[in-house]
């Protein structure tokens, strides 16, 4: 479902996000209208991301590893829908399992950064895995 055509672009603002060492290039639009406002997300080459940063827009890296618990879910689900090639609710459902189990965890002790990322990495892999048994069941 796509936004009415009374939204106008009000921002744009670009990003690099890095992911066990691949580079992701995305742009996030803000559109407002009188009385309601969305942010959407799109991945962009790099090519489009080089234009931008000429064009004088600030440079947003943000390092998906060390925050992995904060980042949008958004951005990580177009990120992680290109490696899966999954359904994106799906991709969407396994990010925020991951990234609430992360913080719940984070609530009763003390976990590095990089065990972080190693968590919700599993834990998405746990539950894009359940997905696909499930879908060779249902098949």
């Amino acid at each position: 479902m796509g936004r009415h055509s009374s939204f106008r672009l009000r921002w744009s603002r670009y990003y690099q996000y890095i992911l066990e060492g691949q580079v992701f290039f995305l742009k996030q639009k803000a559109f407002t209208n009188n009385s309601d406002g969305c942010i959407e997300w799109e991945l962009i080459t790099e090519q489009t991301y080089k234009d931008a940063m000429k064009r004088g827009s600030k440079d947003n890296v943000v390092v998906v590893e060390e925050e992995v618990s904060i980042a949008p879910v958004q951005p990580l689900t177009l990120i992680f829908n290109e490696t899966y090639s999954m359904d994106e609710t799906d991709v969407r459902q396994a990010i925020i399992e991951g990234q609430e189990s992360v913080r719940e965890l984070r609530k009763h002790t003390k976990i590095p950064n990089g065990l972080e990322y190693r968590i919700f990495k599993k834990i998405l892999e746990l539950q894009i895995k359940q997905v696909q048994d499930y879908e060779k069941v249902a098949i």
